[in-house]
């Protein structure tokens, strides 16, 4: 790690008598204490000199365990943490120090390194960094990186016992004399909500089953991020499997199945839903695939990463009740609740009986048959009847009954039979054990509709089916089945019916010999790590109704402010770097984001002028002096130069490093490199206030727009402008097709604006809107338009109508902040480090 005499030092902090969980360093995870487990994994760290610094009554109880695990020791004042630091700096010489904590016993060795090489890109690349973090990790599992010098600097300059005891804010909260950057956290490693540190009793505990985790698990030391986030679930985020109690023992088969799969990976409970009652009963066991001591389960968890509901027909009040759980994923649900839950799958075809679109539907989820016939039999010889696991109507018998005059060979499979028997040509014989195995000995399969009826498809066999109820024969039609109606299960409706029976060859349900098979289980376990959310601009979680179900996310309005957002989704996969606006941006529109600079500019001077407009109209003869512009997500800046050349002062903000770069290096335009809205106070350039705030294709970026609308309202002087760009959801692609245009959005969009509901949408928040501009018109995009030719007479027609009409597919607005907000909280520097020892 040594770069010119650079030495870099790991210095991980520890003390003994702690009050809230005294000696806590000493306590032992799976035999060995927590201290160690931090130094073992911290020794997997890229460094010259690893230093474990603590007070000095802990020296002699703690320096036999440094020594052993390739450590110094150095001891200095109990409070005066930043002391020692400055003592582990001033023995080893190092340039470079990593802060670590000792009751963090799974600190990410793998993202300590990648806060290492980003700091030394950072001051390798003469951008201004002595202090770096990555944020969004789970708290207990991330470091601090310092510039040695700046921090003995500080620790001269500061007198709070605060930096003193604390370290890190001797720099981060003095932002006028340091530089310090807040990085979010790659994808992998993000998960605020976890915490992994020890402080209390309960957090030890946590810990103790963590590392039981990680042991059975198989994963190997030092452990990853990813593999310690794993670990967290299992503990703390069970997967809670609901099936239906009653009729119908294929759900709850497949409830079974599915929480033994997912035991492997997961901690799945396991519960019945009884529809009569309306209530939920746990199963007494606990599926563990770690061992860990945990007492039974006899009540519902507070909390899961995912409610697989399996239940048949669900009502409003059991998707209530399973939502203040976790994200709901229901499974071929033809009840009322079917629409509350935040993903719909579909496996067999008309499980929804016309409700709202799945968003999966496919067949080859269920668990299909190896054996297979190859070809489809032209007589009927033999037929299989079987009405599910419990034949609760007891229809199976007296259909086979009258099947037998009609086929030479009828088996039927009685659920009560405990022997074999024969009456003739029919055989009785009772549950057969992996019955789908056995389904290709068969010609014909006679059921009701359910999942036996498409593996028998699967295995090529003919299929009949007979109706239980009125909605049983519905889903069979429905799905392209020959099937009797309720009550009419007579010879001469079943020989009537037969003729129909569907060859697999022709199945219009879509199952066939030569059907693959999908894994449900690895299907659910992705859905898994999908996020839910409460509505962005509001954060109400009541629904006004579903707009669009895609295989990645489930897209809603709120039935509070109206607003259309991502209710759940998917693990996004962009990421605003360097390649964004070069192979990503060339990719989508053919050209380069600098190739594009002069057209963008020019939309930027457009846009000063509106802003100018607004602005001057509510300062009225007060508008004298020289404005300022503020500009987030500035990118490489084609705004910032619009607006300097509009007249006003103007900086911005961006999380692309090599985008600031250019602005400040290139344009020689103020700009900083933050994240937005935990940018500090401190990392405002001049004039820290300013007379419009801009977010061009930003502001649907947000997860949550509260923190972002009061930081906006902190920067702004009173009069402010406040103007941003954004798809949307009145424009023609919209307005043509609703559902496509929101399975079709970019997945990191996780609000979508309408202008006819934003001035409602911008009041909550102390905006006025002044103007509206419908921009991106698109005439090709109007129907039966897809071939008009740019600048013919037809396009010229579209086009103003298009702006009349305002049905661009963007469109941007410019208000008036109306009140004065408060200052933005700072960023939560802390969360991911944790402030003990």
């Amino acid at each position: 790690m040594t770069q010119h005499n650079r030495v870099t030092a790991v210095i991980l902090q520890a003390r003994l008598d702690s009050t809230r969980l005294p000696g806590k360093a000493l306590l032992e995870l799976e035999g060995k204490p927590v201290i160690v487990w931090a130094m073992e994994s911290l020794r997997a760290v890229p460094a010259d000199r690893w230093v474990l610094a603590c007070d000095e009554a802990s020296f002699d109880r703690l320096e036999p365990f440094a020594r052993g695990s390739g450590f110094e020791c150095v001891k200095g004042p109990k409070e005066d943490v930043l002391a020692r630091f400055c003592l582990a700096i001033e023995k080893t010489g190092a340039a470079t120090v990593v802060r670590a904590t000792g009751d963090n016993p799974f600190v990410f060795a793998d993202a300590t390194t990648e806060s290492l090489r980003r700091f030394a890109s950072l001051r390798d690349s003469e951008t201004p960094c002595d202090y770096f973090t990555l944020t969004g990790l789970p708290h207990g599992a991330g470091v601090e990186v310092f510039d040695a010098g700046r921090l003995v600097e500080a620790c001269r300059l500061t007198d709070s016992p605060y930096d003193h005891e604390h370290v890190g804010p001797a720099l981060y909260a003095h932002r006028e004399r340091f530089s310090c950057v807040f990085e979010a956290a790659p994808p992998q490693w993000r998960l605020e909500r976890a915490r992994v540190t020890i402080d209390t009793q309960e957090d030890f505990e946590r810990a103790c089953f963590i590392a039981r985790c990680l042991r059975s698990l198989g994963a190997a030391f030092p452990y990853s991020g990813e593999e310690v986030i794993r670990a967290w679930k299992y503990a703390e985020e069970p997967i809670l499997a609901v099936a239906a109690n009653g009729p119908g023992t294929g759900h709850r088969s497949r409830v079974r199945d599915i929480a033994a799969a997912l035991s492997r990976e997961y901690r799945v409970l396991e519960a019945g839903w009884d529809a009569k009652r309306e209530t939920l009963v746990v199963a007494a066991s606990d599926s563990s695939v770690c061992g860990a001591a945990l007492p039974a389960d006899s009540a519902l968890p507070e909390r899961a990463a995912l409610v697989i509901a399996d239940p048949f027909r669900s009502s409003v009040s059991l998707m209530r009740r399973l939502a203040e759980i976790g994200p709901v994923v229901t499974i071929d649900d033809g009840g009322a609740g079917r629409d509350l839950a935040d993903f719909v799958l579909d496996v067999l075809p008309g499980s929804g009986d016309g409700a709202s679109p799945a968003n999966e539907t496919d067949p080859a989820f269920l668990p299909l048959p190896d054996n297979r016939r190859t070809n489809a039999s032209v007589t009927l010889a033999s037929a299989l009847v079987v009405a599910g696991g419990d034949d609760g109507a007891s229809l199976a018998y007296p259909v086979a009954r009258e099947l037998s005059s009609l086929v030479p060979s009828v088996t039927v499979i009685d659920p009560s039979c405990a022997a074999e028997r024969r009456e003739g040509t029919l055989r009785v014989i009772g549950p057969v054990r992996n019955l789908r195995e056995r389904l290709a000995e068969y010609d014909l399969v006679v059921t009701h509709y359910g999942f036996t009826a498409f593996e028998s498809l699967a295995a090529g066999c003919r299929v009949l089916l007979f109706s239980p109820t009125r909605y049983h024969y519905g889903l069979a039609r429905k799905a392209g089945f020959a099937a009797v109606p309720p009550g009419k299960h007579g010879a001469r409706f079943l020989s009537g019916a037969l003729s129909g029976a569907i060859r697999p060859d022709r199945s219009p349900a879509g199952i066939t010999p030569g059907t693959g098979r999908r894994d449900l289980h690895a299907e659910l376990s992705r859905l898994a790590s999908g996020m839910r959310v409460a509505c962005p601009l509001c954060g109400s979680t009541e629904r006004r109704r579903t707009l669009a179900r895609a295989a990645d996310r489930t897209v809603v309005s709120c039935a509070s402010c109206g607003m259309s957002y991502l209710r759940f989704h998917l693990p996004r996969g962009a990421s605003y770097v360097e390649s964004y606006f070069f192979d990503e941006y060339r990719a989508q529109y053919g050209k380069t984001y600098l190739e594009d600079f002069p057209a963008i500019k020019a939309r930027g001077l457009e846009r000063m002028r509106q802003i100018e407009r607004v602005w001057r109209a509510g300062k009225g003869l007060n508008a004298a002096r020289s404005p300022s512009v503020f500009d987030v997500g500035c990118a490489y800046g084609p705004f910032l130069e619009a607006a300097r050349e509009s007249g006003w002062s103007a900086c911005g903000t961006d999380i692309c490093a090599e985008a600031v770069e250019h602005v400040r290096d290139v344009l020689g335009i103020p700009a900083v490199r933050a994240g937005f809205p935990s940018l500090d106070a401190a990392e405002v350039p001049p004039p820290g206030r300013f007379d419009a705030v801009t977010l061009w294709f930003v502001l649907e970026h947000f997860e949550r727009l509260d923190a972002v609308f009061r930081k906006i309202s902190s920067l702004l002087n009173t009069g402010g402008v406040f103007a941003f760009s954004t798809p949307s959801e009145g424009g023609i692609s919209a307005r043509r097709n609703r559902r496509s245009f929101h399975k079709n959005g970019p997945l990191d969009h996780y609000t979508i604006w309408d202008p006819r509901t934003v001035r409602k949408q911008l009041a909550l928040h102390g905006f006025v809107v002044r103007r509206i501009v419908s921009t991106g018109h698109h005439p090709e995009r109007f129907p039966f338009c897809s071939r008009v030719r740019p600048g013919s007479l037809s396009w010229k027609v579209l086009e103003l109508a298009s702006r009349v009409l305002a049905l661009g597919d963007t469109f941007e607005v410019y208000a008036l902040r109306a009140s004065a907000g408060g200052r933005g909280k700072g960023a939560g520097e802390q969360g991911a480090i944790g402030g003990g020892e």
